[in-house]
């Protein structure tokens, strides 16, 4: 055979790999092609919904064929690995987007036209599944603000209310402020190594560090700013002012979007470059810092919002920044069964919290209203989406009456009291103490929407539902019975895939 013939050959097969690494992004970017085509036709607006669930669909289930398939491959010169890890993730990712857009189907439309808001979100996701994968700081910084541009379009979709346009303005201005430290990071790193992908960069501190050359502030600077971008991403403090006003401000779905796919994105992006670059006793000294204080302001102000009648949106805000200290726990541990505990807890986070803020949406719907009190006694008009409502709530609490979130929580807890670093211990009794307080604000707000008085807004619902929302219900009942199966028949499982997942990545 010729050399050209050999080299066309090679080419080919260099093609197929790309393409079947890819094929879960390249059907997203259809998605959003399509979705972008059909919103410019009036007849053809109201499809894109179900476009863009369809592609999402399919994107997850490509994802599981890579992952059966073992395509294990770093592709376009090593800056993207399409390893056991991204794989988990990116399904992850597509699968809880894919629910967002059947619960905000309906419920856009009572704000605003929800046409162009598919392509947006399908672009999110896109970023937030790269990032996972990226291996790469240009590829780092492409899906970071891919993922975060698509986030702010979001956040101030609903461009007539005044609330979603204050809310869009506060999360770009902090956006600028992280993308202007990621760049800083960046820049410092390419001018030590004069490399940008992660595995040169290691090499090549790892010479500087053996030749004594390498300057300690400029690594803690480093170390600082890049910790802090991905404390912004997961609404950790003191890094979390923006949540609050953002996740009230902006559309219901927007906010579940931000809780649980920016957390899923942010902390496979962590775990990738402080395995792969470095990691140091400063960067997991910070991590456990904002751990403490995400756990201690998440659920301290939860408890507040409890006590001033606030929204729901506000009150899961808190919990989103008091469930992402749990996980900052096992990340500031940086041990393969932390890793692997964070790893579990976050998979079953995703459906909890998912399954939470899709029943916010329908209570939302049907009342016109966010606020808590506004879903006193909503047992006896809706009883299975409180049921699934409630669900969520207890396993967001830990409790053992729900397994999945009981058992998730007692993995990642147990992996810090038995590490063998000293605040260890520590970590996971502020963990358990902050669990408790949040038990409060969890169950009171399972009180109000069974005990309580059936309030003025709940009276106005007519008890046959004749709302149109059903894919929201369909979207609360995927969410919730995957959360039920994975804790009654799959924990075992999924607790050996996360520790095989993440041995595979630190080896």
């Amino acid at each position: 055979m010729s050399k050209e013939s050999l080299e066309k050959l090679s080419y080919i097969m260099d093609f197929q790999i790309v393409f079947k690494v890819l094929l879960p992004e390249i059907l997203v970017i259809l998605g959003i092609l399509v979705t972008i085509v059909t919103s410019l036709f009036e007849t053809t607006k109201k499809h894109n919904a179900g476009i863009a669930s369809v592609f999402l669909f399919l994107a997850s289930l490509a994802c599981y064929k890579n992952y059966f398939e073992a395509i294990d491959e770093s592709i376009l010169y090593d800056s993207f690995v399409n390893d056991q890890f991204s794989i988990l993730l990116r399904a992850l990712i597509y699968g809880t987007c894919f629910l967002i857009v059947l619960g905000a189907s309906q419920y856009l439309k009572v704000i605003e036209s929800p046409a162009e808001y598919y392509p947006i979100l399908l672009s999110a996701g896109l970023g937030a599944a790269v990032l996972t994968a990226a291996n790469d700081f240009l590829v780092f910084f492409v899906a970071l603000e891919t993922l975060g541009l698509g986030a702010i379009l979001m956040t101030a979709y609903a461009r007539y209310n005044k609330s979603s346009n204050e809310a869009g303005i506060k999360y770009l201005i902090t956006s600028a402020v992280s993308t202007a430290m990621l760049l800083m990071s960046i820049s410092f790193i390419y001018g030590l190594t004069g490399a940008t992908n992660f595995t040169a960069v290691a090499a090549r501190l790892y010479q500087l560090q053996g030749f004594g050359i390498l300057s300690n502030p400029l690594v803690t600077l480093i170390s600082v700013l890049l910790c802090s971008v991905i404390a912004f991403k997961l609404a950790a403090a003191p890094f979390h002012n923006w949540a609050p006003d953002v996740y009230s401000g902006a559309p219901t779905s927007t906010t579940l979007f931000l809780s649980v796919v920016s957390k899923i994105a942010a902390f496979g992006i962590a775990i990738r470059l402080f395995s792969s670059v470095f990691v140091s006793g400063k960067i997991l000294a910070l991590f456990m810092i904002f751990a403490v204080l995400s756990i201690v302001i998440g659920n301290y102000v939860g408890v507040i919002q409890m006590i001033s009648r606030g929204t729901v949106k506000r009150l899961l805000a808190y919990s989103s920044i008091a469930q992402g200290g749990y996980l900052l726990i096992a990340l500031s541990i940086f041990k393969p069964e932390s890793l692997s505990a964070l790893l579990l807890y976050l998979t079953i986070y995703a459906l909890m919290n998912t399954g939470a803020f899709l029943c916010a949406i329908y209570f939302e719907q049907i009342t016109g209203s966010a606020r808590i009190f506004d879903y006193a006694g909503m047992i006896k008009k809706r009883p299975a989406m409180v049921v699934a409502f409630a669900f969520c709530l207890i396993s967001l609490a830990g409790l053992p009456l729900i397994p999945a979130g009981f058992i998730a929580k007692f993995f990642l807890f147990s992996s810090a009291f038995s590490a063998s670093i000293a605040l260890g211990k520590v970590l996971a009794i502020i963990g358990l103490i902050g669990s408790i307080v949040a038990l409060f604000y969890y169950m009171y707000l399972v009180k109000i929407l069974v005990v309580d008085d059936v309030s003025t807004p709940v009276k106005a619902i007519p008890e046959k539902d004749e709302h149109p929302s059903r894919l929201v219900k369909i979207a609360t009942f995927i969410a919730v019975s995957k959360l039920a199966f994975i804790g009654f028949f799959m924990m075992d499982f999924l607790k050996e895939l996360t520790a095989d997942t993440i041995a595979k990545l630190l080896s």
